[in-house]
């Protein structure tokens, strides 16, 4: 085995041994199904820590999050990130700190008070503001890759699938998407900041239940983005999980909305241009696929 055998769940635990012999096998519990899927294999590491290993392909990217989530975990912060302990030089595998807290199930927040709520939306708002105003050392940017999608490649992106829609289907009215994103688009002015990308709700722990104390976790997609990536992103899942009629996800946004703080007048704008290029993706994913059906049909 050497460090360019593919890893895999099978020897991962063999990999360790030849690679990371300071670590101790026998003190590897897998995190359930989180051992064998996405970018890394993790693994509980005694009672205080968390281990990844990193898939071949993915090793910068665990790189990055240890690089980024040392200097986050020096600073005075809103929020709380996980303890880097150590790194390979490669990134063949990191250790962090375990966080004494848990996600939210999405479902959570329908039962939400007006007191809750506006801690949970105080939590995140002040911790997004923080993020996308810091400035980063050249050592830690060195390790952050500016998006591929920014708001040019996006809107082209996005008027291609509609074009992709309307040619393959006469059941999606696409026009008022279409006037829609032309309204929008002069609203798009492209800021870059270092952006989370991956705000799902299962990567913000609550430490010891305590709305008031917010971790972020998985820093593995971050990237220089314009801030409104981190709330679009947000606000997709709000939308498409939370109930079909928008109440409580609006709501919600409205809650992080209140405690982010920023200049740009376009905001809102933008969100809304990221809630609307996903549903246009989604519908074409649907469209795409009855046409990929129908010519094996």
């Amino acid at each position: 085995m050497n460090q360019t055998t593919e890893i895999t769940a099978e020897n991962v635990c063999d990999f360790l041994k030849k690679f990371a012999t300071d670590i101790s096998i026998e003190n590897l519990k897998p995190i359930s199904n989180r051992h064998r899927g996405g970018d890394n294999f993790t693994f509980y590491y005694r009672d205080d820590a968390i281990l990844k290993v990193a898939r071949n392909a993915y090793r910068a990217l665990l790189l990055k999050e240890f690089k980024i989530t040392e200097c986050l975990h020096a600073l005075s912060m809103p929020f709380t990130v996980a303890k880097p302990i150590m790194v390979h030089d490669k990134g063949f595998y990191a250790m962090f700190s375990r966080i004494n807290g848990s996600s939210l199930p999405i479902e959570t927040l329908e039962t939400f008070t007006t007191r809750e709520l506006e801690s949970f939306g105080k939590s995140l708002g002040t911790s997004l503001t923080f993020l996308h105003r810091h400035k980063f050392p050249d050592e830690v940017l060195d390790h952050i890759p500016r998006a591929t999608d920014p708001f040019a490649a996006a809107i082209r992106d996005t008027r291609q699938k509609l074009a992709f829609i309307a040619e393959n289907t006469t059941e999606i009215y696409t026009n008022r998407w279409r006037e829609k994103l032309e309204n929008l688009q002069v609203c798009l002015n492209q800021r870059w900041a270092v952006v989370h990308t991956d705000l799902q709700i299962n990567h913000l722990f609550f430490v010891q239940k305590d709305l008031e104390q917010l971790a972020i976790i998985d820093w593995a997609d971050t990237v220089l983005h314009d801030p409104a990536a981190d709330l679009s992103e947000f606000a997709i899942e709000m939308y498409s999980d939370l109930p079909p009629d928008g109440i409580v996800a609006k709501r919600v946004i409205d809650a992080v909305l209140k405690h982010y703080q920023t200049d740009d007048a376009a905001i809102k704008e933008k969100i809304e241009f990221g809630l609307l290029a996903f549903q246009i993706w989604r519908a074409y994913q649907q469209v795409r696929d009855l046409v990929g059906q129908s010519k094996y049909a």
